[in-house]
């Protein structure tokens, strides 16, 4: 180790070769290789090439400071750099794989020779972005679009002008305007000319950019950091979950890199100027500067190109969003305030992390127990924020009146609830958001930590043990507490056959029963002695257990913290007042809703309120919900909203035979494809007229799949292969989800005798037109050919051949049986 540390001893004062040179106990080559280089500093290399001379040179202790498994990760980062490297073409080598590649052997040792050669090939690419960047400045830019095909090069600004050669739509291409609708191509393109822009009809054949971007100008323009950070970095996207109280975790599955980072910019000015509590109609707004510079910082380091930019200004950010949360007053802005400060902490923490292991635009590797490290450390500080927030004595107050607990006592004198939580919106807006952030800072890794947690500390008469109430338990102690329904069943078995599989247990909710009074109760009895009316006891309006449509957001906490995805809404929460939409927008994405059994409470409104479940909805039981014609148009509309329905149960409902026509007919027409639809129990009439008008229009649907099929044979009647819902991907998919025009179908023989016909005219244009003869019309003509050669060499074609032989092999055969039997009978 002596040997090792003096050979990486560094004399330019350089502070890791310093700590080298101590000769510590940690002073060996791996243990130093990856602090030395941080300083970023050519030198670097020399010093570790030199201690691995060291090494191999000195005793048999020494050299076991390399272990097997160090030496074969040192020949891996060689060989990713000689990969790398192996292309002498400048502007054809892998930047960011040799990038990727140099960051590696920076961060954790590599060959000094490939180093460095890596480094001048860097520097070079470098060069030649700069120099493109000055050559193409200013010079517009433009594109191809000529809806017609390719756009000719002449040797003048004339039409009359010999042709040089083509463009087709979608090149770009960089040029002067000249004189009349004219440009001249840049001294750089391989076939200078002049091309035509439009015709003299104002057809666009050429579009010229408006510098929307640098890249329109002819400048280079480098890729931001963040889409690449949260795209490598996946546990950097669990702080995007903290910005609204009814975010998920696999709310990220489906987030686009690209907008990931201005996504996070304008739900925290959403948070600064309307707050995180839903529903909350009593919002005050708070000014604070931090926050708003700490706004700021997150939108500029959006616009950073390289980590060390981008951590500079996120830390920031990061601390900015705490000073912002630690002087907020109020306790909805605090909220708001401190879901930024959640995120901005968690990012931070993962930025951090990676600008340890990344230079510039490449992305280095965390290591395991680094990545173990920062998770836990940003967990810890979060928690930490949370335990002062459950002990607040607000926060615990709006928790205790909902509870009917024994108080929060205060210096000797219980707390009162806070003004503006009389109101039900606000108190059960306060208590969902809680929840919600104390849920979601569970779901961060490492797992390990989570009984650690923030608690309530909730007050018990004396001498009982205090109770210590977890937040995500506190919407079903407060729905028990109020007797609202709420329980687990598996699904009915009952009719399987006609019904859809629901696999896992299904939530069944319904409201609280009317308070029963005590008629035993001494009190009571004088009361209705003397005729007085009793109310609605703990139900009356402004306490804790009143019927109201706030109580959703209980309902939508606990969905979530239980996982929910099945639930059964009755008839009684569909009766309250922005009960249903509010269970709906709030709650977890849902698999199965069932409103079985509503009758009269199902209006056409709350049917309306059904898209609000959005894209995950996959089966929707309406049965028994008198459902009629006048519903049908808005089914159609929620059914088309939510995109993804599998099953829809429309049992022993009101539609006749003309209303369910009706339906299936609009479904059709929208492309709205669902699997199975029932009808049993509906007067639907004649049930054979029924089927047939259902055929009808399934027939019709068909055809719209059938023009636009994978393959479609016009050699028998039977030969077509209809799908009627088309794969993703294919042909007919895109035709029905993208606009695209449907193909008319061609018989493979009309198609071969087109591409023959193709190849007589291009046989004819070489050998009579001279402008066959210059390199423009030989190029046109090369690629003519080419085109009508992929219809030749195409495997329809050779199928097509091999059914053509086919049948003459059978009617040459079916003619030798019939001369030999005519034979046989002579």
């Amino acid at each position: 180790k002596n040997a090792v540390s003096g050979a990486i001893g560094r004399s330019d004062g350089c502070a890791s070769g310093e700590a080298a040179q101590s000769g510590g106990p940690s002073a060996g080559i791996w243990a130093t290789s990856v602090p030395c280089c941080r300083c970023r500093c050519r030198g670097c290399f020399v010093f570790m090439a030199a201690a691995v001379a060291a090494t191999s040179a000195s005793s048999p202790q020494a050299h076991a400071t390399l272990s097997a498994v160090e030496r074969l990760e040192v020949v891996e980062r060689d060989a990713a750099l000689r990969e790398c490297l192996v292309e002498d073409d400048i502007t054809k080598i892998d930047v960011p794989a040799l990038q990727s590649a140099f960051a590696n052997g920076r961060a954790k040792g590599a060959s000094v020779y490939l180093m460095e050669k890596a480094e001048a090939r860097l520097a070079e690419w470098n060069k030649l972005q700069e120099y493109l960047m000055e050559k193409y400045r200013g010079v517009p830019t433009w594109v191809v679009v000529n809806p017609e095909g390719y756009v000719n090069i002449r040797t003048e600004p004339s039409a009359a002008s010999p042709c040089l050669g083509t463009r087709e739509p979608g090149d770009i291409i960089r040029g002067y305007p000249e004189t009349g609708d004219w440009i001249r191509l840049h001294e750089d393109h391989k076939k200078r000319g002049f091309m035509l822009t439009k015709k003299p009809d104002g057809t666009r054949l050429l579009h010229k950019y408006d510098a929307a971007s640098a890249e329109e100008g002819g400048e280079q323009k480098a890729m931001t950091w963040v889409p690449r950070f949260f795209q490598m970095d996946r546990v950097a996207r669990e702080g995007f979950t903290f910005l609204m109280p009814e975010f998920h975790n696999r709310d990220l599955m489906v987030e686009n890199m690209n907008e990931i980072g201005h996504k996070i910019l304008d739900l925290g000015k959403k948070l600064y100027e309307g707050g995180s509590m839903p529903c909350n109609r009593l919002w005050d707004k708070e000014e604070s500067p931090e926050f708003a510079e700490s706004l700021e910082l997150w939108a500029k380091a959006l616009e950073a190109t390289g980590v060390a930019d981008f951590d500079r200004l996120l830390q920031k950010a990061a601390a900015l969003a705490n000073e912002g949360y630690a002087q907020m007053g109020n306790l909805a802005p605090r909220m708001a305030s401190l879901r930024w400060n959640c995120c901005m902490c968690w990012i931070a923490a993962r930025s951090a992390a990676v600008l340890a292991v990344s230079i510039g635009n490449s992305f280095g590797s965390v290591s395991v127990q680094r990545h173990k490290e920062v998770c836990h450390a940003a967990k810890h500080q979060i928690f930490e924020l949370l335990r002062l927030l459950t002990k607040e004595y607000p926060v615990l107050t709006i928790f205790d009146f909902d509870l009917v607990g024994h108080g929060v006592w205060h210096d000797g004198k219980r707390e009162d609830l806070p003004k503006l939580a009389t109101d039900d919106w606000y108190r059960r807006s306060m208590e969902f958001d809680v929840v919600k952030l104390c849920y979601q800072a569970l779901q961060l890794p490492p797992e390990s930590m989570n009984p650690s947690a923030a608690t309530f500390i909730m007050v018990q008469p004396y001498l009982t043990p205090e109770w210590l109430l977890p937040p995500p338990e506190a919407p079903r102690r407060i729905l028990e507490r109020h007797h609202w329904f709420m329980e687990f069943f598996q699904p009915e078995i009952d009719d399987l056959h006609t019904k859809a599989w629901i696999d896992g247990r299904v939530l069944h909710m319904e409201r609280a029963p009317e308070f029963q009074h005590d008629f035993s109760d001494p009190l009571v009895r004088e009361r209705v002695e003397r005729g007085d009316e009793l109310g609605k006891g703990d139900q009356e309006d402004g306490k804790p257990g009143a019927i109201h449509g706030s109580v959703a957001l209980m309902y939508a906490a606990l969905m979530t913290t239980e996982k929910v995805e099945h639930i059964h809404v009755y008839s009684g929460l569909l009766e309250i007042d922005e009960f249903f939409e509010t269970l709906l927008r709030y709650g977890p994405p849902l698999l199965t809703l069932e409103l079985s059994g509503s009758l009269e409470a199902f209006t056409k409104d709350v049917l309306r309120i059904i898209k609000f479940a959005g894209p995950s909805l996959k089966i929707l039981d309406i049965s028994e919900c008198n459902v009629n014609e006048d519903m049908v148009e808005t089914l159609v509309e929620v059914l088309e909203a939510c995109g993804n329905v599998k099953h829809v149960d429309l049992a022993h409902n009101l539609l006749d035979g003309q209303a369910a026509a009706l339906l299936m007919a609009s479904l059709c027409e929208n492309r709205i494809d669902i699997p199975s639809i029932r009808f049993d129990g509906n007067p639907l009439g004649d049930i054979e007229e029924f089927r047939s008008e259902v055929a009808a229009v399934l027939a019709a649907r068909g055809e719209q799949v059938v023009a636009g099929g994978e393959l479609v044979l016009h050699l028998e009647d039977d030969m077509i292969r209809w799908y009627p819902k088309p794969k993703e991907g294919h042909l007919a998919y895109r035709i029905r989800d993208e606009g695209s025009l449907t193909p008319k179908p061609v018989a493979i023989k009309e198609v071969r005798t087109m591409a023959n016909t193709i190849k007589k005219k291009l046989d004819k244009y070489e050998k009579q037109d001279p402008a066959a003869q210059t390199s423009g019309g030989q190029d046109w003509l090369w690629r003519q050919r080419q085109v009508n050669q992929k219809i030749f060499d195409s495997p329809l074609l050779d199928l097509y051949k091999m059914e053509i032989q086919h049948r003459v092999k059978m009617q040459e055969e079916a003619e030798a049986a019939k001369q030999a039997s005519e034979e046989a009978a002579k």
